[in-house]
């Protein structure tokens, strides 16, 4: 097995052989579940029910992993599950079921909990967080050719921006399945995805652009003026003196971004910051996830903006 940057994984799960090397009593899994003061991860696998209530779907979707590596022979964990354990983000909800690649040989059969799919030859893997999965770009691949166009721009721009995922290797990956179901939306997937998103609601949103036929923006666009350094966008728009914010509510989180600042203060500046940028006659329009998730809605939040009229393909100066 190769490995690759071995990211530190979620903490030790419970099981009966690691009680027993504690020198605890194995009875007491069963217990602490039916006391609710433990999660059943999956048979014989557990974890304090206060770290998996605490858990959001993708970190549950990674404890599933984490608890079926310990179960399977030899796993190679592909699509989403390797997504989870990359750290790419998802649109929509995480599957239930952990996601393997087994060889075409065994005809793809899967287990209770465990979906296989089938592949010739099983990739070697690499490991991530200590686990056995399919290689970033792989993973990649995979995605962009399971997965909806959006969700998998989602995961390519996050790995493009994030992990330096490798482009060429990726193209690599799917020119090997030749004309296999899926292969023509990835080869878009890859051509449309770009690293400079820095968010996967940026992401969504670079989509309903392209879905809605709007100019294509300029992303992360520093604006200057004689002062020097005003600020740097989400979106550009040149011809239109307009810029696009997604706003996704972290930053105004107390428990959001790493900013010692109150929430008071950082509202406070980003309104300074927007009026400075229309001091100078740029317009600025903003969009939520729920504008996002819509394409409806994004078109009508572009449309007022005026972004509609130039017809699509239209590429921002």
């Amino acid at each position: 097995m190769t490995s690759t940057r071995d990211r530190t994984g979620p903490a030790p799960l419970l099981t009966p052989a690691l009680l027993r090397a504690r020198g605890e009593d194995v009875d007491g899994l069963a217990r602490g579940a039916r006391q609710g003061a433990l999660h059943r991860v999956r048979r014989g696998v557990y974890c304090p029910a206060s770290s998996w209530d605490a858990a959001d779907e993708a970190h549950r979707h990674l404890l599933r992993v984490q608890a079926a590596a310990g179960a399977l022979q030899d796993p190679v964990f592909s699509h989403r599950s390797a997504a989870a354990v990359w750290g790419l983000p998802l649109i929509g909800p995480w599957p239930r079921d952990v996601e393997v690649v087994a060889p075409s040989s065994s005809g793809g059969r899967s287990a209770p909990g465990v979906r296989r799919r089938t592949a010739a030859p099983v990739p070697t893997p690499v490991l991530s967080r200590g686990l056995p999965v399919t290689d970033l770009s792989r993973t990649v691949v995979d995605l962009a050719c399971t997965e909806p166009f959006a969700a998998a721009v989602v995961a390519a721009d996050h790995a493009l921006g994030r992990l330096g995922l490798d482009l060429d290797a990726a193209r690599a990956v799917l020119a090997s399945r030749g004309s296999a179901r899926g292969v023509r939306r990835a080869r878009e997937v890859l051509a449309f995805a770009d690293g400079r998103s820095e968010s996967p609601g940026e992401s969504l949103s670079r989509v309903r652009m392209r879905e809605v036929g709007a100019p294509v923006p300029v992303l992360q666009q520093e604006l200057r003026d004689g002062e020097g350094f005003v600020a740097r966008v989400d979106f550009w728009w040149a011809e239109h003196r307009l810029v696009g914010e997604f706003d996704g509510r972290l930053k105004y989180r107390a428990d959001g971004p790493r900013d010692r600042r109150s929430v008071e203060e950082r509202v406070w500046a980003e309104k300074r910051r927007e009026d400075r940028i229309r001091s100078h006659g740029v317009r600025v329009i903003r969009w939520t996830w729920q504008d996002a998730l819509d394409p409806d809605a994004m078109r009508r939040v572009l449309g007022a903006a005026g972004l509609l009229r130039l017809g699509p393909g239209r590429r921002a100066r």
